[in-house]
């Protein structure tokens, strides 16, 4: 049967419209768009470039796979691609020393509306084959003092939790992770660049208002090691271990919402 031409163009726009309207095209709810930068090797373990290039890169590590699972991934090299990324929450896990235009690139960014989980760990024990020194080698202490200073608060190791397994326990989810960090409000000295609410002090999570954004601060990345979460005793319907990436999904959905 032969179309009519106004039947080919309405043809024609539901198929355009189709990609637009949050479906794949057998149908499945399309899954939220989420931004990573990590100094941590999630995606590719610690292949190097060379190895990625020849094809044989190494696997995903579980948080990667969990993560990808339930969001549409996008690796970010530089903060300076936030400029091209109007939608998604941006999961910042140990990044990698930023550059003072990308620290500006990220508050402006936050500012015009941008959501933000930051992982940033004061002492990471995450297990590497790369020599101390070594740029490959995931970074050891956060470098995201200046941006906190800038939002008024800061980042310290309480020296009585520097122990190799620490539990936490946040929004009623058990964590289980190593030599966790803690936040602290800077003393009055101006007018901090953001609203951070850190609760009781020292706190394990902030929650900082930047202009129209919003950024949750956890002191930890290591929880994000499948040693601390991954088998063992179940405690909730995943049959994780513990309940890290649990909660790392709630905060990223909250973000999103």
């Amino acid at each position: 049967m032969m179309l009519s031409g106004f039947a080919r163009s309405l043809a024609m726009a539901t198929l355009l419209w189709w990609p637009l309207s949050g479906c794949s095209s057998d149908g499945a709810a399309e899954k939220p768009a989420l931004l990573l930068m990590t100094s941590l090797p999630l995606q590719y373990g610690e292949a190097s470039l060379e190895e990625r290039l020849d094809g044989q890169g190494g696997a995903p590590l579980p948080a990667f796979e969990r993560l990808a699972d339930r969001y549409n991934i996008r690796s970010l090299d530089t903060l300076n691609e936030l400029d091209d990324a109007k939608r998604g929450v941006l999961l910042l896990a140990q990044p990698r020393a930023l550059s003072p235009p990308e620290l500006v690139a990220l508050d402006e960014w936050l500012r015009a509306g941008g959501k933000a989980l930051i992982l940033a760990d004061p002492a990471l024990t995450w297990p590497s084959d790369y020599p101390l020194g070594d740029a490959r080698r995931p970074l050891f202490t956060s470098l995201l003092s200046p941006l906190f200073t800038h939002w008024g608060i800061e980042l310290v190791l309480p020296m009585d939790e520097a122990r190799e397994t620490v539990e936490r326990t946040v929004d009623g989810l058990t964590l289980e992770t190593s030599t966790p960090g803690a936040f602290l409000s800077l003393p009055d000295g101006g007018t901090p660049a953001a609203d951070c609410d850190v609760g009781p002090q020292p706190s394990f999570m902030a929650i900082c208002t930047v202009g129209q954004g919003q950024a949750m601060l956890l002191a930890d990345a290591d929880l994000l090691q499948a040693r601390w979460w991954q088998g063992g005793a179940p405690l909730n319907l995943t049959g994780d271990r513990r309940e890290n990436m649990m909660l790392i999904e709630r905060l990223i959905d909250r973000l999103s919402a």
